[in-house]
């Protein structure tokens, strides 16, 4: 029930960078790259300053990110509330 995409920028915006982030989550540099670009096509905003060093959040993207927490870990407590049923 996770959604990859929130888990990936969760990560992305923890680690600073979508190779770090990739390795930590078991997908590739350029999986965590598609995710996350779809993620910002969905939302309508840029979520990363992409730089030759790696990423940070852009001002939407740390606003978005408290909230991106909340629904993932929501989703984490449903998922084990539904195996308890």
């Amino acid at each position: 029930m996770s959604n990859q995409k929130y888990e990936a920028f969760i990560k992305t915006a923890e680690l600073g960078s979508f190779k770090k982030a990739a390795d930590s989550l078991g997908y590739t540099q350029a999986g965590i790259s598609y995710m996350l670009n779809t993620l910002e096509e969905e939302l309508g905003v840029s979520l990363f300053i992409r730089d030759y060093g790696g990423v940070r959040l852009t001002s939407e993207g740390a606003q978005i990110l408290p909230w991106v927490r909340d629904v993932s870990n929501s989703e984490r407590h449903l998922s084990a509330r539904l195996s308890e049923l």
